[in-house]
């Protein structure tokens, strides 16, 4: 036995204490993040905000773009928990018009979201670069349940079949993300939040869809719900592996 083995466990009161006060950083975190943009944000910020030392901060998250970067994974598990509920609730949340059109309008009611993606263009730039040195394994993750959703689709006549699932996904993305990234810069020209999303769903079901039987929704919804279940447990286990609770 080593003397890792036998040290005493930690009291299950004490990891209760260190997660609640992981969690109150990433809400200080989060909150500066919507408020001043990540420049101008420090770690002594987010400190001060969240009532603990600097230092406390340092033994939950190794460095600031760590920290942030757990702050958008956190939002994005939100995002893609609700999915999963209303994809429970009704199947037909799985067509990929019903995905654009929700994903459009929780970004605008998700502050951290709002903020990167509509608010500071370098907040926006600096995170993206740090997600892709750091977290690239998640990114590929996420890259594939999204490809493995329009496959499910296609298997159910639900999507057209002329181009390939990665054109198809690529085409999807680079849709839903014009809309959202366009608004900054004219905003004068924003439709009304509904009557946008409701454009994005009607741009993506005449580019992608095909008319479905309801059996066959039905049926694809189980499998597209168990692929985001998995992508949101990689997004919790993320957050804690960055926590270190």
């Amino acid at each position: 036995m080593t003397d890792l083995d036998s040290r005493p466990a930690e009291p299950a009161s004490t990891r209760r204490d260190r997660e609640r006060r992981a969690e109150r950083i990433l809400d200080a975190a989060g909150e500066l993040l919507v408020s001043w943009g990540y420049p101008r944000v420090t770690v002594e910020d987010v400190a001060r905000r969240a009532g603990v030392g600097k230092g406390t901060v340092y033994l939950h998250f190794s460095t600031k773009e760590l920290l942030f970067l757990a702050v958008l994974i956190r939002a994005e598990a939100r995002i893609i928990e609700r999915f999963t509920l209303g994809v429970r609730a009704d199947p037909a949340a799985v067509l990929l018009s019903s995905v654009a059109r929700s994903v459009y309008l929780w970004m605008h009611e998700e502050p951290v979201f709002r903020a990167t993606l509509l608010g500071d263009g370098d907040t926006l730039g600096t995170l993206s670069r740090s997600a892709a040195e750091n977290l690239p394994g998640l990114l590929d993750v996420r890259d594939r349940a999204l490809l493995a959703h329009v496959e499910v689709l296609r298997e159910h006549g639900l999507v057209r079949t002329e181009q390939s699932p990665a054109l198809q996904v690529h085409a999807y993305e680079s849709i839903l993300t014009g809309f959202v990234t366009i608004e900054p810069l004219s905003p004068s020209t924003v439709p009304a939040l509904d009557d946008n999303a409701d454009m994005i769903a009607h741009v993506v079901r005449s580019a992608f869809e095909l008319p479905g039987r309801s059996e066959s929704v039905r049926a694809a919804a189980p499998r597209v719900n168990e692929i985001y279940q998995r992508l949101l447990d990689r997004l919790n286990q993320e957050i804690q592996r960055h926590r270190r609770t």
